[in-house]
């Protein structure tokens, strides 16, 4: 059972785009529920994945899953490691297409493994290393467009990583299969997001009761029905606040708030600025 006392509140920049990246010597021991991958610069470091111990050497990987207990520390003088940690909603479609059901799903729900090291004798090291090396640059320089090239290479790693574990599965293994009716449903709330609903409405949708329905949603998600629609409701306001100039008491309630504080506090918590600050274009 992990140790409550070893959590860690990560904090990221934009809960809309839930990415960090930061070099480091040393990782003390600590879990979190964010996905976290380590990359060993140069040098050799020693890695703990729950009670397992590793050492890794210039050019290979360590693939910390969500809530495993991890810690590294340096072997070297000049050893240094670089360590992206994000959240899953970065790369989950929603349910909205075979890649959510045929590989993030099944992998985020522990239904298929992903290896937990990545060493030089693997063919598959090479490419990986490239594209995180790729992701970290643009994440340091922010070049206009980042955001969709990190995602092209959490992509590109988290293929080259599913096609890993597809060669070497065991002959014989299911093959998840693919939620229709959850499909539907997100494509009507990603239509109708700036109207109310609620747990109960959606799941009877799907023929589901709410408690079993909340934690369906969450598999496939990522997030809780609530924080989906918010997710969605106050990334239409921040490209309307950017692209019109309609007042912001309309724009909330184009999206779905009929209370202009709450909808600020909610755009606060979500975007890390305020609507006001993003209609200045001084948000950044």
């Amino acid at each position: 059972m992990t140790n409550p006392a070893l959590r860690e509140q990560t904090m990221f920049p934009d809960q809309t785009f839930p990415i960090n990246v930061f070099f480091t010597r040393h990782i003390p021991p600590h879990w979190h529920d964010h996905i976290e991958w380590l990359y060993v610069k140069s040098g050799r470091v020693q890695v703990q994945l729950d009670g397992a111990r590793y050492e890794l050497g210039e050019g290979e990987l360590a693939i910390v899953h969500s809530r495993q207990l991890h810690a590294a520390h340096s072997l070297a003088p000049d050893a240094e490691m670089v360590c992206i940690v994000f959240n899953e909603v970065l790369v989950r479609t929603g349910g909205l297409d075979s890649t959510e059901m045929d590989y993030f799903a099944p992998y985020f729900t522990n239904r298929m493994q992903l290896p937990q090291l990545l060493e030089q004798d693997n063919p598959f090291t090479s490419p990986v290393s490239r594209a995180f090396d790729a992701l970290v640059a643009e994440l340091k320089a922010k070049p206009p467009g980042f955001e969709l090239f990190v995602k092209a290479e959490l992509y590109r790693i988290f293929g080259l990583m599913f096609r890993y574990s597809r060669q070497h599965e065991e002959p014989g293994v299911a093959r998840p299969h693919r939620d229709h009716p959850f499909t539907e449903l997100l494509l009507h709330i990603r239509r109708h997001y700036h109207e109310p609903i609620t747990v109960a409405d959606a799941a009877s949708r799907v023929n589901l009761s709410p408690n079993h329905f909340c934690k369906r949603f969450k598999q496939l998600t990522g997030t809780t029905l609530i924080d989906y629609v918010h997710l969605l409701r106050i990334n239409e306001a921040h490209r309307l606040l950017q692209e019109s100039d309609a007042p912001v008491a309309s724009i909330a309630e184009q999206v779905g708030y009929t209370n202009l504080t709450y909808f600020g506090r909610m755009f606060k918590r979500l975007k890390r600025t305020t609507p006001s600050a993003v209609r200045r274009g001084s948000d950044g």
